[in-house]
């Protein structure tokens, strides 16, 4: 099983994605969110098993970008990619490694 936490920013929101390796790259993916928008997602993706090969290289093909599409109201939002490198990670296309986004300067607009 492969687990990642994701804390989405200024929301405050954690998501917590568990992967279930499914052999020969499919995958189930379970997501926990505080978040309303990803419990949706999470209703959508749960009974789906999730082939990563289609995920990753058919264009328009994927299940976790779909089922985020008209829910997710935030195009920046952090959690539809930690869905995706977990699966990915999940099923041994990639290895584990901490992804960060770093804010070096930025003025408060509000």
């Amino acid at each position: 099983m492969t687990e990642v936490e994701v804390s989405a920013g200024i929301c405050g929101f954690k998501t917590k994605i568990r992967v279930e390796d499914r052999k020969k790259y499919n995958a189930t993916v379970t997501i926990e969110s505080e978040c309303p928008n990803h419990k949706k997602v999470a209703a959508i993706l749960e009974t789906a098993t999730i082939n990563m090969m289609d995920e990753l290289f058919r264009k328009g093909k994927s299940q976790v970008l779909n089922a985020c599409q008209g829910i997710v109201p935030h195009l920046s939002c952090p959690v539809p990619a930690a869905v995706l490198k977990a699966l990915e990670v999940g099923v041994g296309l990639a290895l584990p490694a901490d992804a960060t986004i770093t804010f070096i300067n930025a003025e408060k607009k509000h």
